[in-house]
């Protein structure tokens, strides 16, 4: 059993190497914009693609890249999807999603929160989300903070995502506070 095992670990190895180069590459067009991380983009068409293998190996080559390039674009997708719905469903907290300024505004509403009280803010974070986020401002990748916790990868997506949520709510305050202050001065 343990050969068997092995065997197809190897064996989905090399299907993740072959493909890789290709995946990247439609990965970095696809995220061109900075939505996502490329790297992470393919790491997840990769976790969809472990349960299927024994699918995908009975498949041509051209079959899999196929396959593979469909389940990334779609997870890419998804990731808009959500994005997107979130802005709509909270315009209100525009002013701190994580998208260049746009000139209306934004940044200045950024600059409002100081440095401590954004420190502050992530202290106020729940350990596991807090730790993850600060390893991902470190540079991390979800790859490495998932195995830093023993977790899979979306959930590190998600609790990135709890924590900037969380931050937003704890940091809103503050931003009308100072926008406040700096009307009246």
């Amino acid at each position: 059993m343990a050969n068997l095992f092995n065997r197809e670990r190897r064996q989905f190895d090399a299907f993740s190497r072959r493909h890789r180069p290709s995946l990247l590459a439609v990965a970095r067009r696809l995220c061109a914009r900075g939505i996502l991380d490329p790297e992470d983009l393919v790491q997840e068409a990769f976790e969809r693609a472990l349960p299927e293998f024994g699918h995908l190996k009975d498949r041509t080559e051209a079959a899999c890249a196929a396959w593979l390039c469909t389940t990334m674009t779609n997870r890419f997708l998804d990731h808009c999807r959500r994005q997107r719905t979130e802005v709509r469903g909270l315009p209100h907290l525009a002013l701190v999603q994580d998208l260049p300024a746009t000139g209306d505004g934004d940044q200045e509403n950024w600059e409002l929160v100081g440095n401590a009280a954004f420190q502050a803010a992530i202290e106020q974070l729940k350990p596991h989300l807090r730790d993850a986020y600060k390893l991902h401002a470190e540079g991390h990748r979800y790859q490495a903070i998932a195995e830093h916790f023993n977790v899979p990868v979306g959930t590190v997506g998600s609790w990135l995502t709890l924590a900037r949520r969380d931050l937003r709510e704890l940091l809103l305050p503050s931003v009308a506070v100072a926008r406040e202050r700096g009307v009246q001065s």
